[in-house]
C-alpha cells in the first residue's frame, strides 16, 4: 500500500518528515513534527493502533499557534522497534532520552485513546519536566481500584476478556492489520458503521478518512505486536504515582465515545490530583479531529501559566 503523505512546511523542513533516533538499548524510536520549529514543544502520543502521522492534521493549527508539536511512534507501531515485556513507566524512560536529544528541558505532553495512558505516566514520573498533560478520549486504568468495576460489556470484552486470550487478539488484530493494508477503505467503512452519528458525519470527511487510514495503517505495518502488548498493558494495574503530579492536567472526554470505556476515563480524571475535566456532551470519540485548535490553545495556556509566562498565544509564533 502506498500512502498518501503531503508537503508540510516547518520553516525551511518538510513537516512530517520520516525521523527517527536511535535510544541507549540499540532501539530504533520514529517521530515526526508539525507546526513551528521553535515552538512551545508538546510530546503527542498517537492512539492505539497508529503512528506519527496522526497529528498532521494539527499542523497548521500549531503553526499558528507558535506550538511545537513531536510525535514520537511506540515500540512496535510504525518506524519503532518492538520491546519486549515493557511497561508505562518504560515509556516515561524513553521520553527522558528522546527529550534529552531534542534538546528539551521542559515540554507539554498530550495523549488520544491508547496515548492517553502514556501522556499520565510522563505527567506522574516526570513531574520537573512536564509543564501541562492533555488526555484527551483517554483509555483509563481498568482494575480495580485504580479503575472503576462497569465499563459495559462491549468494552468488558474488548478490554478485559481479549487480553488475556493469545489465538483471540492474534486472530482479531491479524485480521485487522490485512484489511487496513489490503482493504484500507473498507475496514474504514466498517468502524464509521459501528461510530455514533456524530463521528459517522466527522469520519465521512475527505482529509479525516485519508489521515485516518494513513495512520492507522502505518502503525499497523510492522506487525500486530505492539498492538497486542498495549491492549495488554491497558487491562494491568498501572502503577503510577498520580500525587505526584505537579503540572495541570486537562482531560477531555466525548461523553459518546464509543471506543474507549467512558466510565474509566472519568475515573482517571478523579484520581489525578487537580485534573481539570471537560466532557464534551454530545460528542464521541473524533471529535478532536474538527477541534484540534481549541484544544492546542488550552495546552499553551497552561503550559505558560505553570513556566510563568503569562505570554500572550501571538507571541510565540514564529515567522
Amino acid at each position: 500500500m502506498t500512502l498518501t503523505i503531503p508537503r508540510l512546511h516547518l520553516e525551511g523542513k518538510i513537516a512530517g518528515e520520516d525521523r527517527h533516533i536511535v535510544l541507549s538499548d540499540g532501539r530504533k524510536l520514529g517521530y515526526s513534527e508539525y507546526g513551528a520549529q521553535r515552538g512551545l514543544p508538546v510530546l503527542a502520543f498517537h492512539g492505539t493502533p497508529g503512528s506519527r502521522f496522526m497529528f498532521r492534521l494539527a499542523h497548521e493549527p500549531a503553526r499558528r499557534l507558535g506550538m511545537r508539536i513531536i510525535a514520537p511512534e511506540r515500540p512496535g507501531f510504525g518506524l519503532s522497534t518492538f520491546q519486549r515485556n515493557r511497561t508505562l513507566a518504560d515509556w516515561a524512560s524513553d521520553m527522558v532520552e528522546f527529550a534529552n536529544y531534542l534538546g528539551l528541558k521542559h515540554f507539554g505532553v498530550a495523549g488520544i485513546s491508547g496515548g492517553g495512558p502514556y501522556a499520565a505516566a510522563c505527567a506522574t514520573l516526570l513531574p520537573s519536566r512536564v509543564t501541562a498533560t492533555a488526555l484527551i478520549n483517554p483509555v483509563g486504568p481498568l482494575c480495580a481500584p485504580e479503575g472503576p468495576e462497569e465499563i459495559g460489556m462491549t468494552r468488558f470484552v474488548m478490554f478485559r476478556v481479549l487480553p488475556r486470550v493469545n489465538l483471540a487478539m492474534q486472530g482479531f488484530f491479524g485480521l485487522w492489520r490485512f484489511l487496513f493494508l489490503n482493504a484500507p477503505d473498507r475496514m474504514y467503512d466498517f468502524l464509521k458503521k459501528r461510530a455514533c452519528d456524530e463521528d459517522k458525519r466527522i469520519l465521512h470527511q475527505p482529509e479525516i478518512r485519508r489521515n485516518f487510514v494513513d495512520s492507522v495503517s502505518e502503525g499497523l505495518r510492522p506487525g500486530i505486536h505492539g498492538i497486542i502488548q498495549e491492549m495488554r498493558i491497558f487491562c494491568r494495574p498501572w502503577n503510577l504515582p498520580f500525587d505526584a503530579v505537579k503540572a495541570p492536567v486537562l482531560l477531555w472526554q466525548g461523553m459518546l465515545d464509543r471506543n474507549v470505556p467512558v466510565p474509566a476515563s472519568l475515573h482517571l480524571a478523579r484520581i489525578i490530583p487537580g485534573c481539570e475535566l471537560r466532557p464534551v456532551e454530545g460528542a464521541g470519540h473524533y471529535w478532536i479531529f474538527e477541534q484540534i485548535e481549541e484544544v492546542l490553545k488550552a495546552i499553551v495556556q497552561k503550559m505558560s501559566e505553570h513556566l510563568g509566562t503569562a505570554t500572550p498565544v501571538e507571541d510565540h509564533v514564529s515567522s
